[in-house]
């Protein structure tokens, strides 16, 4: 069996911020929902898994 990675804190943080933005909206959240802190968030995540798979 291969030991996963520890999660790198970038994407800890990123995780952190998806999860806030589920409660609240941020002062650069779009007035249509669409957020640039969650789109690079989403992006690091989505990353990290492709990453994290590939091992």
């Amino acid at each position: 069996m291969t030991e996963r990675p520890e999660m790198p804190f970038l994407v800890q943080v990123a995780w952190f911020i998806l999860d806030d933005h589920r409660v609240k909206r941020c002062p650069r959240c779009h007035l249509d929902g669409w957020c640039p802190r969650v789109a690079v968030s989403r992006a690091q995540v989505l990353a990290w898994q492709q990453v994290r798979n590939l091992r």
